[in-house]
């Protein structure tokens, strides 16, 4: 009987102390980006942290739950401090299922930026223009808008936002690999359809991404939370058989609050009015 007690004191002793590696709270996004492509209702997301550690094992939690999150796409990366900050592992809250945990090495205290990349659905973009003549109909000022709409649960603040057009094609390759008769969408695939889907979205995204180093090194520097300088203006990149728009400034994505975003502004373009018939 004595040494049952023994036991289970010891036991009692010994929780806390493996309690006391912090769960560290992630702080808020220095900056976010989203890569919206349309046809296939799949989102690139990639945002920006500047995580406090201290020296030894830090816990931090990430959780996707009530959104449309892809769990299986979810990558944690470490900007600087590689060689004195280290991703032990992953692991998953007991009980849970809706939620991870990064075990995180440190030999430094402070703070360091990292970067976590996933995939989600239910976020979608579509284009119109309002166009006001002069007096004589010879001149036309023309805007451009894009108006995001979220539905992914997820509220995306200080968002960079980039819009995929064109055919990608990878519906009908993830149809021909899952044998299926047609095309299916990135939330309807199976989890291994999931997985070739972002696989390929991600070969064809890198070749635009040179911008990838300039953002990185903003945000390292603190500059990434600012707001843009100069007003919205579209870029366009070309890419095989489809183009990628980077709507210039960052605004707020929240969920189920469309965004009206200003795409471009074309003043004093030559306009021709032909009478019908």
């Amino acid at each position: 009987m004595h040494t049952r007690w023994s036991f289970l004191l010891l036991f009692v002793l010994a929780s806390p102390a493996f309690a006391a590696v912090d769960l560290v709270t992630l702080p808020t996004r220095e900056a976010t980006q989203l890569t919206i492509y349309n046809a296939e209702d799949i989102t690139m997301v990639r945002e920006h942290r500047l995580l406090t550690v201290k020296e030894g094992i830090n816990r931090s939690q990430f959780s996707w739950a009530n959104t449309l999150i892809d769990p299986t796409s979810i990558e944690f990366r470490i900007l600087d401090q590689q060689d004195k900050v280290d991703l032990v592992d992953t692991t998953f809250p007991a009980g849970r299922n809706d939620a991870l945990q990064w075990n995180i090495k440190s030999q430094i205290a402070g703070k360091i930026p990292v970067e976590i990349r996933y995939f989600t659905s239910g976020i979608t973009w579509a284009a119109d223009y309002v166009g006001i003549a002069n007096e004589d109909e010879t001149k036309i000022n023309l805007t451009g808008y894009v108006r995001v709409t979220s539905g992914s649960g997820e509220q995306y603040d200080n968002a960079e936002t980039r819009l995929v057009v064109g055919n990608i094609n990878l519906v009908e390759k993830i149809a021909d690999l899952a044998r299926r008769p047609s095309p299916i969408s990135y939330r309807d695939a199976a989890p291994e359809d999931r997985g070739k889907m972002r696989d390929e979205l991600v070969k064809d995204v890198k070749e635009l991404d040179s911008y990838a180093l300039a953002f990185d090194r903003d945000v390292t520097k603190g500059k990434g939370e600012g707001k843009a300088k100069k007003a919205p203006q579209i870029v366009k990149q070309g890419l095989s058989e489809y183009f990628l728009f980077t709507i210039e400034g960052r605004e707020d994505i929240k969920d189920k609050e469309p965004k009206r975003l200003v795409a471009l502004k074309a003043l004093e373009v030559p306009l021709e009015s032909t009478g019908a018939g």
